[in-house]
């Protein structure tokens, strides 16, 4: 269990991320697995709906990135358009301008004819029209009339059926009977709601001339078989029925297709039916964009029946001779992905009135598949809401499916798709929690963050430019969830740490420094080489002291001295490493950069002699031992941070310059001194201090001598300490040259002007055994410890 919690805590940002990948997989599973919104059956909530929203607006921006297509060679749009209501008046227009339209363009060539306006009513107003509706009334008339005032009217009645056949209304049908087939009438589906809207007998008129068109068939996979499925059993975009055109238009065997849309529900057309599934009477009616391309490539529209899923899988334009071509449905529902061609100006256009006046290259027109819909402002409501466009006629909508259907050239998703988009979010997520943590400055992390959302959008737009369709949203949530949590536990982490640090480390560093210090906690834990300084400072005689005391005592004793000598380090802003016993160690210039280092830790072993001297005169009150210290500094380059074991760490120091100033706090017993200075440090502080030479010392472990330094105050010497200072110094010069006569008299004159100094005295009470005892040639002054 011990071993499972280790684990946990040495992986737990790659288990969170796998957790929230997992997460985010599910749900993106989920949501691939749901029927649209605004489907029958839907019941994905406001979460579905959220998710497809974002989803939508991200094809937009991606159709905006990929930018306009060329569309299929065999297209054409011949637009109702503003120069054409100039030229021709207000819709609706005579028939006949229609008829002619047809009549024109079969004269060049085109291959097929959609009709994006309907032909819904009577032109009342136009001559066969009013004939028609005369011989009506005249045959009811002679229907109980005698024969022989039949006959004498039967010229009349031959007059007028005559001049009925000759109006707009027959010219049109008579260029939908040239036609048959080759023109698709656009036809309106409604819902049941909207059905209310039609009277009985006009809904019962839809169904009769609606049922030769429908179909209910469903091709097996054997040339000659079928599927026996009742049609209410498939899936498919349901409405109660069509708006069909004029009876008289409807039997002229032309085709007719749905000119349906469904919209999103941010108004954005991304997706049609290519069937609709009606009501009454039941079955399905292709697109007037597939019957379109059915009819431009004589082809038969077949649905696609898959036996294991018991669905509806897309639709097959199945041509003699040749590969039949495919619209897929998206997911198992009976939509296609639009895969939009571009705006209006991506499509070849022309107008009308060109067409009408015999005016358009019939080059333009041969062997095309035309499409004609209005374009003109305000005379339809068939405006549509694109990745391009906030308002686009629907004809160009059309386009872009028969573009899609002829072009074979769909948005799809591949069958395995969703599972691999699902394990890509999982790996994704646990590849962020395994990469972010190794990143120690947040631009990192956020490059991390950027990078990975910039490798989820770059796979997007590239599959989208080879039309397949990626999911988006959930993917790129699921990063941003998962760097979000990462960095989220990340910063936990560092907090937990810096309170475990501050409550370590509070011991050893001013709460100034703390602050300081934890704004990069790690610099407190990693080992690296320094230029610092370090302070020992140790009682003399302490063990002497604590044999003549209680240890309760002792202990009281050993707190007030060491409590101000802590405050005092703190003051300079230095770091307490360790207390040994009564010793006290010390450095400077970690955690935090202190250029002045060696400045303040001469400072603070300044400032422990003031304050011995202050605890001192209390000390004797109280019938204390009295007694002095020794301090040892010294500067030169240090490895600092947590050292120790895997049981228990300490931040200190380590090197020869920690080493030698340990030293040098015990050579003061040999010169009867406070504090010395190894040399690295007198030079980093000479014009800050007064001090003098000492010599130079063989500390004991070390061959190589060095030269030390007695700290006596801050400032520069002047008057009697200059002058002491410098016959001091003569005096060694001296003293190592062998000049003992010379060197006593510079220590004589050391000790006048500061009376009783013990390193004069020390050296003036060598000097007369040196002088019977000469050292020899090979003597250099040096002062060699035996003890540390």
């Amino acid at each position: 269990m011990k071993g499972l919690r280790g684990f946990a805590s040495e992986r737990r940002y790659e288990l969170v991320a796998l957790a929230i990948g997992l997460i985010f997989a599910g749900v993106h599973r989920w949501a691939d697995s749901r029927p649209q919104v605004g489907l029958a059956g839907s019941d994905g909530g406001a979460l579905l709906e959220g998710i497809e929203l974002f989803e939508g607006r991200a094809t937009d921006l991606k159709f905006k990135v990929r930018g306009k297509r060329a569309p299929h060679p065999d297209l054409l749009v011949v637009a109702i358009d503003e120069r054409s209501i100039q030229q021709f008046g207000q819709w609706p227009w005579p028939r006949t301008l229609m008829a002619r339209a047809l009549s024109e363009l079969g004269a060049a060539g085109a291959s097929a004819v959609g009709l994006d306006v309907g032909f819904l009513d009577e032109a009342r107003n136009s001559p066969d029209a009013i004939y028609s509706d005369v011989l009506a009334r005249l045959d009811r008339s002679l229907h109980d009339a005698p024969e022989d005032l039949a006959g004498r009217l039967s010229e009349l009645r031959a007059h007028l059926a005559k001049e009925s056949l000759e109006g707009p209304d027959a010219a049109l049908e008579r260029e939908f009977s040239t036609w048959g087939p080759k023109v698709v009438h656009g036809v309106f589906p409604y819902s049941d709601a909207e059905a209310a809207q039609f009277a009985p007998e006009k809904r019962s008129e839809h169904a009769r001339l609606i049922e030769p068109h429908l179909i209910r068939k469903l091709p097996g996979t054997v040339r000659g078989s079928s599927y026996d499925v009742p049609v209410d059993k498939l899936n498919g975009w349901v409405q109660a029925s069509v708006q069909t055109p004029l009876e008289r238009f409807a039997r002229t065997g032309a085709r007719m297709g749905h000119i349906g849309m469904v919209i999103d529900a941010d108004g954005t057309l991304r997706r049609v039916p290519p069937l609709v599934r009606l009501e009454s009477p039941k079955g399905f009616l292709p697109s007037m964009a597939l019957q379109l391309a059915a009819a431009h490539l004589g082809a038969e529209v077949e649905p696609l029946y898959d036996p294991m899923s018991q669905r509806l899988t897309g639709v097959r334009l199945r041509r003699e001779g040749r590969s039949p071509l495919f619209v897929p449905h998206q997911n198992n529902e009976p939509f296609t992905l639009l895969n939009h061609v571009g705006p209006s100006s991506a499509f070849p256009t022309a107008s009308i009135s060109d067409v009408i006046s015999g005016r358009l290259d019939r080059a333009q027109v041969k062997g095309k598949a035309v499409l004609v819909g209005f374009t003109a402002a305000g005379y339809t409501g068939d405006q549509r809401v694109t990745p391009f466009r906030e308002l686009e006629p629907g004809i160009y909508s059309h386009a872009s499916l028969l573009s899609n259907i002829l072009a074979s050239d769909f948005l799809t998703r591949p069958a395995g798709l969703g599972l691999g988009e699902a394990l890509a979010i999982v790996v994704g997520a646990v590849a962020l929690g395994f990469a972010i943590p190794r990143f120690r400055r947040f631009r990192f992390k956020a490059l991390a963050m950027g990078g990975a959302l910039f490798l989820w959008v770059a796979a997007i737009q590239l599959a989208f430019e080879r039309d397949v369709q990626l999911t988006s949203v959930v993917p790129l949530a699921s990063v941003l969830a998962t760097s979000f949590a990462v960095v989220f536990m990340g910063y936990l982490s560092v907090d937990r740490e810096k309170l475990r640090l501050r409550a370590t480390f509070s011991k050893y560093l001013d709460e100034e420094v703390i602050e300081e210090a934890l704004k990069d906690p790690e610099r407190l834990s990693r080992g690296e080489k320094r230029e610092m300084t370090v302070l020992f400072s140790d009682i003399r005689g302490f063990t002497t002291l604590a044999e003549r005391m209680l240890p309760e005592k002792l202990a009281e004793f050993i707190k007030d001295y060491l409590n101000p000598m802590t405050q005092i380090v703190f003051e300079e802003k230095g770091t307490l490493d360790k207390y040994i016993g009564d010793a006290v160690m010390a450095f400077w210039n970690a955690p935090l950069d202190q250029p002045d280092h060696a400045l303040r830790a001469c400072r603070a072993g300044l400032g422990f002699l003031r304050k011995l001297e202050e605890l001192k005169q209390k000390w004797r009150s109280e019938k204390y031992p009295q007694f002095d210290i020794g301090v040892g500094i010294n500067s030169g380059p240090m490895i600092v941070g947590n050292m120790g074991s895997d049981i228990r760490v300490d931040y200190t120091v380590l090197g020869d310059a920690v080493h030698l100033a340990a030293r040098l706090e015990g050579t003061n017993k040999e010169y009867d001194t406070h504090i010395i200075l190894a040399e690295g440090t007198y030079l980093a502080v000479k014009e800050q201090v007064i001090a003098r030479r000492l010599g130079s010392v063989r500390v004991k472990g070390k061959r190589k001598p060095v030269r030390i330094y007695e700290l006596r105050g801050l400032g520069q010497p002047t008057g009697q300490d200059s002058e002491a200072i410098g016959h001091f110094e003569a005096g060694l010069e001296a003293y190592a040259a062998q000049r003992f006569d010379e060197a006593a008299e510079h220590f004589r004159k050391t000790s006048e002007l500061w009376p009783a100094d013990p390193p004069s005295r020390r050296y003036l009470d060598e000097i007369p055994y040196l002088k019977e005892h000469p050292p020899g040639p090979g003597w250099d002054g040096v002062f060699t410890a035996t003890t540390k």
